[in-house]
Order: C-alpha cells, then sequence, then structure tokens
C-alpha cells in the first residue's frame, strides 16, 4: 500500500513539474503608452521556438524592433534593443489571450505600458 501511495505521490509531483506547452497567437494588435504619456499603435508577430521561449517582432509607425522572449507561468518576459540600448518587457497573460504589459530601456527611471490583442 505505501508504495503504491509513493507511486501516485511522485507521478503527481513529476506531472505538476513538466512545462505547459506554450501556445501564443501569431499576430497581435497593439496599443501602448510611452513614458511621456504618448500613446502608440502598432502589429506585434510572435513565433513560438520551444515550450517556454518565444521570438517577438513589434512593427511601430515605420520601426520594427526584434526580441527574445521567455514564459515563467502566467507572465511572459521579452527582451529588445532601442536605439541601441537594451529593453525588457514583461506581460501578464490574460484568460482571453491578451497580453498586458509594461516596458522599459536600461537605465531609464520610467515605463511604459503596451497591450497586445490576439487577431482573429
Amino acid at each position: 500500500m505505501i508504495r503504491i501511495l509513493c507511486t501516485i505521490v511522485f507521478l503527481a509531483v513529476a506531472a505538476s513539474a513538466q512545462a505547459e506547452t506554450l501556445t501564443l497567437a501569431s499576430t497581435y494588435d497593439e496599443v501602448g503608452t510611452n513614458p511621456d504619456g504618448s500613446k502608440y499603435t502598432g502589429t506585434v508577430s510572435v513565433k513560438v521556438i520551444s515550450d517556454t521561449t518565444f521570438l517577438i517582432e513589434w512593427k511601430i509607425g515605420n520601426s520594427t524592433y526584434k526580441g527574445f522572449g521567455m514564459r515563467l507561468n502566467e507572465t511572459l518576459a521579452a527582451t529588445y534593443t532601442i536605439d541601441g540600448d537594451p529593453g525588457l518587457a514583461m506581460y501578464k497573460v490574460d484568460d482571453d489571450g491578451t497580453l498586458d504589459g509594461i516596458w522599459t530601456v536600461r537605465g531609464k527611471n520610467e515605463s511604459g505600458t503596451d497591450r497586445l490583442t490576439p487577431r482573429n
């Protein structure tokens, strides 16, 4: 009986430790706010490359920013470069697939907001 109980506990722990497959939309509509309060819109493309990592590309106006990201539970973090400086964006994955986030650039005291809505 103890052996069966230990096996069940081991299987439950092992199953919960496995990474959930990362599922993201391939294209998002983007709206955001710069640190100075000005608004922007754009399009974001995402390509999942493993169970926990993805490539991301933001197109805002005439500018394109490329980055790499990873997931921890319901949070996504992605890096990028803007004007030669590294930046970081962090998103919360909502139940409907919308990504609500904040972003900053290394050495800056302020941050912006970013909301990505999956395209149908």
